[in-house]
């Protein structure tokens, strides 16, 4: 169970911390946070900094030592220091996955993964790893987290966000395209808005070779995904590979603009059948009770009758 007070206990030590190393070093509030978990973690810093400051540093460590925080607690603590971290860059929250989203893949998981275990999870573009942590703490599963960013510091925070959590992770400070492993169970990422526009289509070629047959790759996606030129070359790629189990478009109700949709990809494996249809639903607002709960029993009906096909 989530107790709030001690979410504002841990956001509280790494957000005094961030503002000692901002206002006499000049670090970012991101950038501290990350030294407040370091030095959580390992009583070290990555850079030296005055006995004085190192004290009260200590001193506020101190306060929260002997608490013994859930995985939960300190992911919406770490969350919430990501937002007033991304408004003093002004930065888009939207590098953010909301916790509505990733809760509601972390059902789809369940779901999909009913009668298969999860050991190895990657996610490709993880960022701060706020989505892959929210989905494995929804499923309370122990499973191995390997992630991927361009971005030095999303990664060095997604790592220690995992250890936070007790989470066994591997994080890879590289291109997503020149990274590549095998045989993970789960693919899970959210796609961030590029300049780049055939980035998302690369990314789902070059890492559905990473999953294992008949796992699934899971994906936030813009809503024009499908209507980028040349994308029929894509899905000619992609289905030699895999095949779309699932199309899933969010309530705009979630976005201030860029709406998005969940893609489900499917590994082949070498008894593939070409299933007769796939899963698309108009999935309505979170707060429109009635209407979701109907849509989640069509959901579960859909991915029953898909399981039953296959057996």
């Amino acid at each position: 169970m989530v107790n709030k007070i001690n979410i504002e206990k841990f956001y509280d030590y790494f957000d005094k911390v961030a503002d000692i190393l901002y206002h006499n070093y000049q670090k970012s509030y991101i950038e501290g946070m990350n030294e407040a978990f370091n030095y959580l973690l390992d009583d070290k810093f990555e850079n030296d900094y005055l006995p004085e400051d190192i004290t009260k540093i200590t001193d506020l460590k101190n306060e929260i030592t002997d608490i013994d925080f859930t995985s939960e607690e300190v992911r919406k603590s770490v969350q919430l220091g990501m937002l007033k971290g991304y408004k003093h860059t002004f930065s888009s929250n939207s590098l953010i996955t909301p916790d509505t989203i990733g809760i509601f893949i972390g059902y789809l998981v369940k779901k999909l993964y009913s009668n298969k275990t999860i050991k190895t999870v990657l996610d490709p573009l993880v960022g701060s790893g706020n989505l892959v942590y929210t989905v494995l703490n929804y499923l309370e599963m122990d499973a191995k987290v390997y992630g991927v960013d361009n971005d030095l510091l999303k990664c060095n925070l997604a790592r220690n966000l995992g250890d936070l959590m007790d989470y066994d992770n591997e994080m890879f400070f590289q291109d997503t395209l020149s990274y590549f492993d095998e045989g993970f169970d789960l693919v899970l990422t959210d796609m961030p808005l590029s300049d780049e526009p055939y980035l998302p289509y690369q990314v789902i070629n070059h890492h559905l070779d990473s999953l294992r047959d008949e796992g699934y790759f899971i994906s936030l996606i813009e809503n024009d995904f499908f209507e980028k030129a040349n994308n029929d070359i894509f899905k000619k790629e992609v289905e030699q590979k895999g095949y779309i189990f699932g199309l899933i478009k969010l309530s705009e109700t979630l976005f201030k603009n860029n709406s998005k949709s969940i893609l489900i990809i499917r590994k082949k494996n070498r008894n593939y059948v070409k299933p007769k249809d796939f899963l698309l639903v108009d999935l309505p607002s979170f707060n429109d009770i009635d209407a979701f709960n109907k849509t989640i029993i069509q959901i579960d009906a859909w991915i029953t009758r898909k399981e039953d096909e296959t057996i």
